[in-house]
């Protein structure tokens, strides 16, 4: 029977006040940061376990989704600030949703005004009139890591789940706020506390991103014998991110995935992906999970249907996934395409190797372009795994420590080769508290570092340190590792150095060091020349440049060295777009002005391309 006209308004009236709508909606969770013009309360934390600890934020994950029916779930994986292995995965469902204009609108007990009275209307912003509350909810926690092995039940307090802008309490974003009655279901080898009641505060912005790494193996839960990125059948299957990459959900339900894939036992043979992910299916769907779904690759007693505490309930899902591989490396010129065969499934232990939240799912892969170096032959589909998380979770770089100092002259344009274990991500290398970057002889003067394998290293200190012995350690974006000795020694001889080459708007950092054969104070002059026949002052000086002085200049006034290390400096530039093209060569002139001695000491000579 047909719906009568009349009731088609009120129906539609009655059906957009519920909150319900025709698709779902998606926001990202974080922890609220309290604005001190709204709000006298302390923010920064996500969840507080009074009892255990009170400052738990998201550290995977977490997304706050809103379904057709009126219900909405929050998931993701959060974890303690002052003890960063004391983790949980949350998932909870919300319902019972009230909307403005509902007969029972506001529901008993609400709303739950914290913030300062200026903040709300007439005076501020915040209109409590606005806010949808949640009177029922539940959920659980799984522990992770240190508290792996422990459920926690979830239910709602009498107090109902507040959403809306402003309605966290610490800020004008839109966000919610709940308290929850705990109970343990399942203790973790070390039984956790009493614990009474839970607090949950988040702003929900449109997305976040999280970096993306390899997920490394839990022997607990999976018999690989070391982690992985991307599988391609017929090529290699140990392929991970190298750096992290980068993995986003959105608003409009679509995610997206780059990064960059290499091999850790040739960092040559690398592929950039990217990733487009559309179709979601979220629990409390009707085809959730989508059929094929879900995959599950680690032991059985991982799961809860083997006795585990991992819940595939609990993930979420994309049904079509495209993208490509484009080559680097080796495979530069290569591209390959990629389309889903079997549904990506998302959350916590989704990515088959370990409990951190990720993603799984396997691609059928064509190469479009063979790369111009080599010729590849795929055999099946493509799997990728990906761990997901707020800051990268890389393996621990690790240093050989040496049975002798390694050693380099304070002024050199030689690197000292150092050994360890996953150096591949390293981000930074640390010279005490001196910071080099990755880079090449462009970054002479400000020190920089060159990834050789991931077992090898090549680095360059900043120039011009007083001699002695640093703390030499590898900094990846997570971790920093242990610290090996490395000596610095005065050069033999007066060395000349600087950037061997260098661009319109650079400047050129010449140093001069003394040599180990002027032990006092010194002061140099410097001279330069397109040409590299010498010049002889006899007696005095033999130079190697300026063609017995036809071609020679020398720079005006002289250079005082520093007592401390030895060098003088002398800076040319910014170099004008007009002078590129030619090359100098440079060469300086030492005086030991404690003992001076003929023939004066001469440098090497350094020639710099401009």
């Amino acid at each position: 029977m047909a719906t009568p006209r009349l009731l088609v308004l009120p129906l539609a009236l009655a059906f957009a006040a519920s909150g319900s709508a025709q698709s779902p909606t998606y926001a990202a969770a974080t922890h609220a940061q309290a604005d001190p013009a709204l709000s006298g309360l302390a923010g920064g934390a996500m969840l507080a376990l009074p009892g255990l600890f009170t400052d738990f934020v998201i550290s995977g994950g977490g997304q706050f989704v809103e379904l057709p029916n009126g219900n909405a779930r929050l998931t993701g994986r959060v974890f303690s600030q002052s003890s960063l292995y004391s983790a949980f995965l949350v998932d909870i469902e919300f319902s019972g949703r009230v909307d403005p204009g509902q007969p029972s609108y506001p529901p008993a007990g609400a709303p739950n005004l914290q913030l300062l009275n200026s903040a709300y209307t007439p005076v501020g912003t915040i209109d409590p009139a606005t806010f949808a509350f949640f009177t029922q909810a539940s959920g659980t926690l799984t522990g992770v890591r240190n508290y792996d092995g422990a459920v926690l039940d979830l239910q709602l307090t009498t107090t109902p789940a507040q959403l809306g802008d402003g309605a966290n309490n610490l800020n004008g974003n839109r966000g919610l706020v709940a308290s929850f009655n705990i109970q343990v279901l399942q203790q973790p080898p070390s039984p956790l506390p009493p614990l009474s009641t839970a607090s949950l505060t988040i702003d929900l912005p449109g997305h976040r991103t999280d970096k993306v790494t390899h997920p490394q193996v839990d022997a607990q839960r999976t018999n690989l014998a070391a982690g992985r990125a991307l599988v391609l059948p017929g090529v290699a299957d140990d392929y991970v991110f190298v750096p992290a990459g980068e993995f986003t959900e959105y608003d409009d339900g679509h995610a997206e995935l780059a990064g960059r894939l290499a091999r850790l036992a040739d960092l040559t043979d690398a592929w950039h992906v990217a990733l487009n992910f559309t179709n979601r299916v979220d629990p409390g769907e009707a085809n959730h999970p989508p059929t094929g779904s879900p995959v599950l690759q680690m032991l059985p007693s991982a799961y809860v249907a083997g006795g585990g505490t991992m819940n595939p309930a609990h993930w979420h899902y994309y049904e079509t996934v495209t993208g490509t591989l484009t080559g680097d490396g080796q495979n530069a010129g290569g591209l390959i395409t990629l389309t889903n065969s079997t549904p990506f499934q998302y959350g916590g232990a989704a990515n088959q190797t370990n409990t951190y939240y990720g993603y799984y799912g396997a691609c059928s892969a064509a190469v479009t372009t063979q790369p111009a170096g080599r010729t590849i032959g795929l055999t099946g589909d493509a799997e990728l795994f990906g761990l997901t998380a707020t800051f990268p979770v890389l393996p621990f770089p690790t240093l050989t420590v040496p049975s002798t100092n390694p050693t380099l002259p304070t002024l050199t344009d030689q690197g000292v080769v150092v050994t360890g274990d996953n150096l591949a991500w390293a981000e930074l290398v640390g010279i005490d508290f001196d910071l080099a970057g990755p880079g090449d002889e462009a970054r002479w003067f400000h020190g920089y570092f060159r990834v050789l394998d991931n077992q090898t290293i090549e680095v360059h200190p900043r120039p011009g340190k007083p001699a002695g012995t640093y703390s030499l350690s590898v900094y990846n974006p997570a971790i920093r590792s242990n610290v090996i000795p490395l000596d610095l020694t005065t050069p033999s001889a007066p060395t000349l150095l600087g950037e061997p080459a260098v661009s319109a708007f650079e400047t050129l950092h010449l140093h001069m060091h003394q040599g180990a054969g002027i032990p006092g104070a010194a002061i140099s002059a410097l001279a330069f020349s397109g040409s590299l026949l010498p010049t002889v002052f006899p007696g005095i000086a033999n130079l190697g440049i300026g063609d017995n002085q036809t071609q020679l200049t020398v720079l005006p006034g002289s250079f005082l060295h520093d007592p401390a290390t030895g060098i003088a400096r002398f800076d040319l530039g910014p170099i004008p777009p007009w002078f590129t093209g030619f090359t100098w060569h440079f060469q300086a002139v030492t005086v030991d002005l404690v003992t001076p001695m003929l023939p004066l000491p001469t440098t090497n000579v350094f020639s710099v391309d401009f």
